[in-house]
C-alpha cells in the first residue's frame, strides 16, 4: 500500500485522481483492546497532506482502525483486518472522499472493497505518448466508484479470486471548443461501466510496509462489460527486493505492464506512465496515456543513520495504441533521488521526499508516505 487507498494488490490503471494522491499522516489518538475475545482494536486519526504534481498540496483526515481475530495468533494466515476512511481536499479544489476495508478471516480469505467519491479538476493532454506536458485542458469529473477483490489461499504466500470495478463518471466545465467539450475523446461524457475479472497474487516479501527481500507478482484481468463501455484489461506487476549489507540497504525492481483489449474504453480508464510509484519525474501523472502500457523501475534504498535514509531511483517505460507499437527509441526514461524519514519506532513506516526528471526536461517533486513500490 502505497497510501491510505493504495492498497497492496494494486494496481489496474484507474481514475489518476486514486493513484498519485498520497499523503504524510501523524497519528492523534489511541486504541481500545478487548480482553474478553484476547483480540485488539487500534485506532488512529490522521491528520493528512502530502504534494504531487497532479494536485498541488492536499490535506485532510484519515482514520485508521486495525483489529485482529482472537485465535490469529495460532494461525497459518495471521494478518490484521483494518477499516481506512479518509477525506481531502487539494489547493486546487480537488476532493476524495473514501473508504477501505480490508477483512480476513482466520483461514486466510481476504475482502477487500473500497467504495470512493471524488470531485476532481483535472487536465486532458490527449492520448498518446508524444504528448506535450505544457499543453492540457482542464476538466472536472464527479466519480462514484466500488472497487474490491475476494480472493482466497491456495498457501499462505499465494492467493487467487475475483476483482471488480464499478463506476459511474460525469464530465464538467470542459473547456469551449477542447478535444473534450466537442466530443472527439470517448469518455468525454462520462458514463457508467462495470466489470470483473479473475485475480492471482504470490507474496513472499518479508514485510508489505518496507520489504528487503522476496517476490511479490500480482496478475489480474477485468473484463467491463455492464454499462456504456465495453473493454477488457490486463495487468501484471512484478516486483523483486535484495536485502545488502546486513538488511542495512535495500535493493528493488519492478516490471510492470498494463494491455487493454476493444477500443470502447474511456479516457480516464486508460492505462498512464506517471505518478509517485511510477516513473517519477513525469510532471503529470496524465501527460502519456493509452491501451497499452509497459514500464520499470529500479530503486536503491539506503539507511543513513537514526531515522533518515536516501534513495536513488530510474526508471524507463511507455505507452501505445498497440503492442506493435511500442519502439525503444520513443521509450521516457527517468531519474532521481530522495529522502527518507522513518515516522513510528520500530516500523520502516518512511516519509518519502521525492525529486525526479524526466526526458523532455520534465521534473517533479512529491512528498508521500510509504515506498514507491
Amino acid at each position: 500500500m502505497n497510501s491510505p487507498f493504495h492498497k497492496a494488490r494494486n494496481i489496474t490503471p484507474k481514475v489518476a485522481l486514486v493513484l498519485v494522491l498520497s499523503f504524510i499522516l501523524l497519528p492523534s489518538t489511541g486504541q481500545d483492546i478487548d480482553s474478553a475475545s484476547n483480540s485488539q482494536l487500534s485506532w488512529r486519526v490522521f491528520p493528512a497532506f502530502g504534494a504531487q504534481p497532479e494536485t498541488g498540496f492536499v490535506f485532510g483526515v484519515v482514520m485508521a482502525a486495525t483489529w485482529s481475530q482472537a485465535d490469529t495468533a495460532a494461525q497459518e494466515f495471521d494478518r490484521p483486518s483494518s477499516l481506512t476512511p479518509l477525506a481531502i481536499y487539494s489547493v486546487r479544489n480537488q476532493v476524495l472522499v473514501e473508504f477501505n476495508f480490508d477483512y480476513f478471516l482466520t483461514n486466510g480469505t481476504n475482502l477487500n472493497f473500497t467504495p470512493r467519491f471524488s470531485l476532481f479538476p483535472d487536465r486532458f493532454f490527449g492520448v498518446g505518448n508524444d504528448n506535450d506536458p505544457d499543453a492540457y485542458e482542464t476538466y472536472t469529473n464527479r466519480i462514484w466508484q466500488l472497487e474490491g477483490q475476494f480472493s482466497v489461499p491456495y498457501t499462505n504466500k499465494l492467493f487467487w479470486g475475483v476483482y471488480t470495478d464499478i463506476q459511474h463518471s460525469k464530465l464538467k466545465e470542459l473547456e469551449l471548443n477542447g478535444e473534450l467539450e466537442t466530443g472527439t475523446i470517448l469518455g468525454s461524457e462520462g458514463g457508467f461501466q462495470a466489470g470483473l475479472g479473475p485475480a492471482l497474487r504470490y507474496d513472499s516479501r518479508d514485510n508489505a510496509i518496507y520489504p528487503s527481500k522476496g517476490y511479490f507478482l500480482n496478475v489480474r484481468s477485468l473484463f467491463s462489460f455492464l454499462g456504456d463501455f465495453s473493454y477488457s484489461n490486463y495487468l501484471l506487476d512484478f516486483r523483486r527486493y535484495f536485502s545488502l549489507r546486513e538488511d542495512k540497504d535495500v535493493l528493488a525492481l519492478q516490471f510492470n505492464a498494463s494491455f487493454t483489449s476493444g477500443r470502447d474504453i474511456p479516457f480516464y480508464k486508460l492505462p498512464q506512465l506517471g505518478g509517485s510509484s511510477r516513473l517519477r519525474g513525469i510532471n503529470n501523472a496524465n501527460v502519456y496515456r493509452d491501451r497499452q502500457l509497459l514500464f520499470s523501475q529500479v530503486e536503491y534504498r539506503k539507511h543513513l543513520f537514526w531515522a533518515f535514509g536516501i534513495v536513488a531511483f530510474a526508471g524507463v517505460g511507455d505507452v501505445a495504441d498497440e503492442m506493435s507499437q511500442f519502439q525503444l527509441s520513443d521509450f521516457k526514461y527517468v531519474g532521481g533521488a530522495g529522502i527518507r524519514y522513518q515516522v513510528l519506532e520500530g516500523q520502516k513506516l518512511n516519509l518519502r521526499f521525492d525529486y525526479g526528471f524526466a526526458r523532455g526536461g520534465q521534473s517533479a517533486f512529491y512528498i508521500s508516505l510509504r515506498e514507491a513500490f
